[in-house]
């Protein structure tokens, strides 16, 4: 799991990556879309399974315990920011 703001870092990375842009460039921060001390805090947290789902820049992105980031487009239906532990 990252530590500190790796997570925020890689988080960003991710989004702008997928606009095809700096991270400079994004129309905004992420701590804008979500608590980002949280997120980190609740990932980080050892024998916690936890999934968190939230929207960025326009695109649907979760991120597991695990670390692993997934960016995608969002789906008509999806609810703004979520999480579930």
């Amino acid at each position: 799991m990252a530590r500190d703001n790796e997570l925020v870092l890689e988080i960003t990375e991710a989004v702008a990556e997928r606009e095809g842009v700096d991270i400079i460039e994004l129309e905004s921060s992420l701590h804008e879309a979500i608590d980002t001390e949280a997120l980190e805090s609740l990932l980080a947290t050892p024998g916690v399974e936890a999934s968190v789902t939230f929207t960025y820049c326009g695109y649907t992105v979760e991120v597991d315990g695990d670390g692993e980031i997934r960016v995608s487009e969002p789906t008509p239906d999806a609810t703004p920011t979520k999480a579930k532990a």
